[in-house]
């Protein structure tokens, strides 16, 4: 794979120069070069998708507590938490998303919504749900959805389910893998191949891990919280590739 055309996802935009999941993180992710940007998505008490990470804020539940109450809770620590709905107007015309559910049960709400707002080829879903990304592919077959592997805290025998998803990915539906880069061992990324199923890899902020992956042409996208050296380093690349 030419490195020119490897993917530079920004994890949750720049967390290295601003609150994670932020409009702000996710602008300096832009302005740093990253080729998208990946978020979360939660869904609060009266129905709100917002862009944020836990599933509780200061010990509470995000589906027990409203938006305004959210921001609230927000604003006491000095940040504000986006919904989904700002980010999407914010992108248009800008950079390419990866929009990660983090729960299970509004797949056709958040599809209409992102349909709303942007072209097929200008973001794709991933998610730890199987069920999620196949309602999604059920229903809106040209969405790219990728699988996320990497729960590394789960007994052996789910792990085992990471490490050779194919059955896994094929019930899902997914177009790709979004593999943890502790899973890229026993041969992970050559099933890959041989199933004809791109690779994204999260979270890489090694520098020696970032170059190693850039050269490996069974890894199509870097999911990274530096997008800045990741772009630095891969535009190095591409000048001595010439």
């Amino acid at each position: 794979m030419d490195i020119t055309k490897k993917i530079i996802v920004a994890h949750r935009g720049a967390p290295t120069y601003a609150k994670e999941n932020t409009i702000e993180s996710f602008e300096k992710a832009k302005v740093l070069g990253a080729d998208m940007i990946e978020f979360d998505v939660r869904r609060t008490k009266d129905g709100v998708f917002i862009v944020y990470h836990d599933g509780s804020i200061q010990g509470k539940p995000i589906h027990s507590l409203t938006y305004q109450e959210m921001g609230q809770i927000a604003s006491g620590q000095g940040f504000t938490i986006p919904m989904v709905e700002e980010v999407l107007k914010w992108s248009v015309g800008k950079i390419k998303l990866d929009v990660e559910l983090k729960e299970e049960g509004y797949e056709k709400e958040i599809m209409a919504l992102l349909s709303g707002y942007l072209k097929e080829d200008q973001f794709v879903v991933t998610s730890f749900n199987d069920s999620s990304l196949k309602e999604i592919k059920d229903s809106y077959p040209s969405i790219r959805v990728g699988l996320l592997l990497g729960k590394l805290k789960n007994p052996l025998w789910t792990r085992m389910w990471e490490f050779f998803p194919t059955k896994r990915c094929h019930q899902a539906k997914a177009d790709f893998l979004a593999a943890h880069w502790k899973l890229l061992r026993f041969g992970f990324l050559d099933r890959a191949q041989r199933n004809h199923k791109p690779v994204f890899v999260w979270t890489v902020n090694d520098e020696e891990m970032i170059g190693s992956l850039l050269h490996d042409r069974r890894v199509d996208a870097l999911i990274t919280d530096r997008p800045d050296l990741a772009v630095q380093l891969k535009e190095k690349m591409a000048r001595f590739s010439q």
